[in-house]
């Protein structure tokens, strides 16, 4: 009975099953930080647009598109991330006239599309459709806040 006793623990210990350490979490996802730059990117449009309500027209289609942008890299995340990791992403408030508050947001895209070109060559090709589609549109919103 002793020698069955020790044939069961060492199996198990073979399995892990007696390591007290839990296992290690994964890494975060290699397109996090272009979905947190995304997020603030939305953060962005929220505050300009609460400075100055006379940009809806044009900021609000712009905005839009990069919560699509978030819902779709979030979809393919692994591990995903948590509902509430970026609820609390916020801008500085947005000061200014309409010229300074386009200026803020263009500087912000054009710091983006960077981000997202630069995601788009370092990442899978199964992904690359979709990194490549936000850097363009990216690209595209620098030229739309002339």
């Amino acid at each position: 009975m002793t020698a069955t006793a020790a044939a069961t623990v060492t199996a198990l210990a073979g399995c892990d099953l007696l390591d007290p350490t839990p296992d290690a979490p994964p890494p975060p996802d290699a397109l996090m930080g272009l979905l947190a730059g995304t997020h603030a990117l939305v953060a962005a449009y929220d505050a300009a647009l609460a400075a100055d309500t006379t940009l809806t027209t044009l900021l609000t289609p712009l905005r839009e598109t990069h919560r699509v942008h978030a819902a779709a890299l979030d979809a393919i995340m692994s591990p995903r991330p948590s509902p509430s990791a970026f609820t609390a992403a916020t801008a500085a408030p947005v000061t200014g006239d309409r010229k300074a508050i386009l200026k803020t947001l263009r500087t912000a895209e054009v710091s983006a599309a960077k981000q997202a070109v630069e995601a788009c060559v370092t990442t899978t090709a199964v992904r690359a459709v979709l990194v490549g589609e936000i850097a363009a549109a990216r690209a595209t919103h620098v030229e739309v806040l002339v």
